[in-house]
């Protein structure tokens, strides 16, 4: 097991490190106050012992033939494993219920809503010395409703060059149609152009509406083509750009990171973030592409989702503004504010509570 150690001047700082090198799902093992602030040791996850040892016994045991010896060797690392993780769990709320219940409730309510742990400790961390639970809880529900802002249709109008990006089956292309039929409320159609960066064999939704309205439509593969198509259309009130899909797994050698760096000013780009994303995965999504100029999220497949706590882990954690949410009936994005996407959070967390009750009670 990795035990790490961070240091910050006060618990929140402490935390914000600890999500920055370990996740959001980091396992915090202790914290202690120290001369130079909070210093909190947490580890990304913890070793599978049954896994990590059974290869030597497996040799050591099948060369004596003692099969039965060795069953029971798996059976005692298991065991150990789940007495190391039950141990490290109790310590943890322990630490945390004994010095302050209630922000350890708290955080609990928070998980509920599918926030990650380090963001749901910082949050919690927030909460005033002496205030009931009942205080404490909507303090830190007003605090998260202010770490979230909207962008109001004035100002989506004002970035000229909207690049929309994300993951493979996010709703993206979706998304673009959607900014498009906004630009063509505001604009004529010889004053808006496409940008297409996939490929230009396949024919998409997006590329069928420009053809069927007759609009300019450019295609670019490279950062040195999108540029050039970007030059061709200074004439246009409105640009649409549509991306390749975010590849996580090459990691800075994504070309889509390649295709988007160093552009010129006044291009927003615009994450489309799905709500049935976990939180893990919606972060680590944001923190992918955190070096491009994010200028806000549109939220899709809301319908679809469980939980909304990758949306809530996103656009809070990191003050990501929100543009609206994808309307899968009308495909239009419709306006949202934190105060809303809170409420709805709320909801779902609710309704999954009760289907686990409904399960308990059936198994009973």
């Amino acid at each position: 097991m990795n035990v790490m150690r961070f240091t910050g001047k006060d618990n929140s700082s402490a935390l914000r490190e600890v999500r920055q090198h370990l996740g959001p799902d980091a396992l915090i093992l202790s914290s202690r106050r120290t001369p130079k602030g909070i210093e909190i040791c947490a580890t990304a996850s913890l070793p599978d012992f049954s896994e990590s040892a059974s290869p030597a016994a497996a040799t050591a045991l099948s060369n004596s033939g003692n099969d039965i010896q060795f069953a029971a060797l798996k059976r005692e690392l298991a065991s150990l494993r789940e007495t190391l993780q039950s141990a490290l769990g109790e310590r943890k709320w322990q630490d945390s219920a004994g010095q302050r219940p209630i922000v350890a409730t708290i955080s609990q309510r928070l998980a509920t809503l599918g926030i990650g742990r380090v963001f749901a400790g910082e949050l919690a961390e927030q909460v005033p010395a002496n205030a009931s639970l009942s205080e404490a809880w909507e303090h830190t529900l007003r605090g998260l409703t202010q770490r979230i802002s909207s962008l109001s249709d004035a100002e989506i109008a004002g970035f000229r060059v909207k690049i929309l990006v994300g993951a493979s089956g996010a709703g993206k292309t979706r998304s673009a149609v959607a900014m498009l039929s906004e630009a063509l409320r505001r604009h004529r159609p010889e004053e808006v152009a496409i940008i297409s960066c996939g490929d230009p064999r396949l024919e998409t939704q997006l590329s069928k509406m420009a053809r069927a309205l007759n609009l300019k439509m450019f295609s670019a593969t490279d950062k040195k083509s999108l540029s050039a198509a970007l030059a061709q259309c200074r004439w246009a009130r409105e640009v649409i750009v549509d991306t390749p899909a975010i590849n996580l797994a090459k990691g800075s050698q994504d070309p889509l990171l390649a295709l988007l760096s160093s552009q010129r000013a006044g291009v927003g780009v615009f994450l489309v973030l799905p709500a049935t994303d976990q939180a893990a995965h919606a972060r680590q999504l944001a923190d992918h592409i955190s070096a491009l100029p994010l200028a806000g999220a549109v939220i899709t497949k809301v319908d679809e989702a469980l939980s909304l706590g990758g949306v809530l882990e996103v656009v809070g954690g990191l003050d990501l503004p929100l543009v609206g949410r994808m309307n899968p009936q009308t495909e239009q994005i419709l306006p949202v504010t934190g105060r809303e996407l809170i409420t709805n959070a709320k909801r779902l967390a609710k309704r999954a509570v009760e289907r686990q009750a409904a399960h308990l009670k059936v198994a009973v």
